[in-house]
């Protein structure tokens, strides 16, 4: 028995089982299982490592100076227009939206899932600051809209400074980024629908509470009967052109005729391009002053303006068409469905080009995002379902929904309403990439150092709260930052275009900054003491004052620094 359980067990006798030199059967499946799933899990943390530090990819020295001056520029004004703790929290929800972004911008489907299960407690990080500056513009005056729009700038300036050095930025990463969120979404909605399905009251209630909504959107984006009709019709203008002139990008129409016929056709698509692209300016042009007019003029008492004061302020005929023009049903109905038109279209010739290629990877890339959302939301959901997050929901939706809604509501379980309420923060984060997108797609951001420009054009925001509340000086100075936030960062991405991240450029790097810093230094404090000399008399508060003494600063650093660089 001793030789038996000490040598004996790792020979082979004549009546043996032929086992060498290994531990009994019984003990050796778990001691293999636990292997196995350790070293997946170890390949997964090291996939999504790899994929991390790709996304994050070594920023240049001036990519490090612009991100800390973004920063910096963020906190210290925002402090000032909205106090420290808010400030604090949007610059902390645009770092997380960023973070977000690159990971679901990857072609990894770990990466991706990582990405999509991160979206949903960053949406509502992001959700706080995003609904209180929404508050802050709907529901209050004066400068409560200013003050709503310098919360939404600090989340965009903090979102610029985190995608500063990513390559993807500007190659669709954004729309990758949204695309993403979007996915996640459907996995949240997916446990949504698989907890509410077995309740008999809601089933009871969701055909009239869905009957109802397709109703109030009938109301908003066709019959145009609201307060927001000038806007919905913008929106669906802009929305319907872009999609048009995408749409037509994408699809291969130059082999639907044949090769002595392509001249003619590309020239019918360059009209239909400018067509597009001259009602988009248009839809944007009428956008903005239906919602910056009533804080530019006294003749506009509702924001945003309604088509009653279109017919009223603005002259006879051309109040009464542009008017007729935003109401008018047929018009709304024609714009639906040239957007249902040109959406099927894409859908269609992304489906052709997906299934001709690898099929299996595009739907992990596809479901990676759903299965991290749904995954997470269901921890998150559980820990929300805790709160009063009943109460607060359907206090929020009273008297702006139907009636059937809240009803629809009040039948549904905690955890079910806390899910609803991650559906509406992960919205939140997908309206925040999509208008990023959007900025560009209407060229509004460059082609290049779109991360710069961003960051600049919403630090000028900033710049523009501080002279709506008054204190021009400090806006000049913001104002001069946004533009020397743009200097280094164009040059930061001119280095790595042409000479790459590992090229030895750190001195000239260093002596760019310093003099980016010194110009935009010596130039606001001689804008702050033109100011001083040509407004004594004047109250910092005049607005045409102020908005001249910033658009001064500004175009004074625009000048030098293009006389520096000859």
């Amino acid at each position: 028995m001793t030789a038996d359980a000490s040598g004996g067990g790792g020979h082979s006798g004549p009546g043996g089982n032929g086992v060498r030199d290994g531990p009994p059967f019984g003990s050796d499946r778990p001691r293999s299982r636990r292997g196995v799933a350790l070293e997946t899990g170890r390949e997964t943390f090291e996939a999504l490592k790899r994929g991390l530090w790709r996304a994050l990819a070594r920023p240049t020295a001036s990519d490090v100076a612009m991100i800390l001056a973004t920063l910096a520029i963020g906190l210290v004004v925002g402090s000032r227009l909205a106090g420290p703790e808010l400030a604090g929290l949007a610059m902390a929800a645009g770092l997380g939206a960023a973070v977000v972004t690159m990971l679901l911008g990857s072609d990894s489907p770990a990466v991706r899932g990582f990405g999509g299960a991160l979206a949903v407690p960053v949406s509502v990080l992001v959700s706080s600051p995003a609904l209180l500056a929404t508050a802050l513009t709907l529901r209050s005056s004066g400068v409560g809209p200013f003050a709503g729009l310098a919360v939404w700038a600090l989340v965009v300036a903090a979102l610029a400074a985190g995608l500063v050095s990513w390559d993807r930025l500007g190659d669709g990463g954004v729309r990758r980024g949204a695309t993403g969120t979007g996915l996640a979404t459907v996995g949240v909605i997916v446990v949504l629908v698989l907890r509410v399905v077995p309740e008999s009251a809601v089933r009871e209630r969701a055909g009239e509470a869905a009957t109802d909504l397709l109703g109030v959107a009938g109301d908003v984006l066709v019959a145009a009967d609201g307060r927001w009709a000038v806007v919905t019709f913008a929106a669906l203008l802009l929305v319907a052109a872009r999609a048009s002139s995408q749409t037509l990008t994408y699809l291969p129409v130059e082999r639907l005729v044949p090769p002595d016929r392509r001249g003619a056709l590309a020239a019918g698509l360059a009209r239909c391009h400018r067509a597009c692209s001259w009602a988009t300016r248009g839809a944007l042009a009428l956008g903005i002053v239906a919602i910056v007019a009533p804080a530019a003029s006294q003749r506009f008492s509702s924001m945003p303006v309604t088509p009653g004061e279109l017919r009223t302020e603005l002259p006879a005929p051309a109040g009464d068409a542009l008017a007729g023009l935003v109401t008018a049903s047929g018009l709304r109905i024609a714009l639906l469905g040239l957007l249902a038109f040109v959406v099927t279209l894409a859908l269609l010739e992304w489906s052709r080009r997906a299934l001709g290629g690898n099929v299996a990877r595009l739907l992990a890339r596809l479901l990676a995002p759903v299965v991290g959302g749904g995954v997470v939301a269901l921890v998150l959901a559980r820990a929300l379902s805790e709160t009063a997050v009943e109460a607060d929901l359907q206090g929020l939706l009273e008297g702006a929904a139907p009636a059937s809604v809240v009803e629809l509501l009040g039948a549904f379980p905690a955890f079910a309403l806390a899910a609803v309420l991650l559906v509406f923060t992960l919205g939140s984060l997908s309206s925040l990439l999509w208008t990023v997108t959007m900025l560009r797609v209407v060229r509004i951001l460059p082609a290049r150092a779109i991360g710069p420009a961003l960051a600049a054009g919403a630090v000028f925001v900033l710049a523009v709260g501080l002279t709506v509340v008054g204190r021009v000086e400090p806006a000049i100075a913001t104002a001069t930052g946004a533009f020397v936030l743009w200097d280094i960062g164009e040059y930061a991405d001119c280095i790595r275009t042409e000479l790459g991240r590992g090229a030895a450029t750190m001195r000239a790097e260093l002596v760019h900054v310093g003099g980016s810093l010194l110009t935009g230094a010596v130039v606001a404090g001689g804008t702050v003491t033109c100011y001083r000399w040509a407004a004594t008399d004047v109250s910092v508060t005049d607005p045409a004052h102020a908005a001249g003494a910033v658009g001064a600063g500004l175009l004074a650093v625009v000048l030098v620094a293009w006389a520096l660089r000859g």
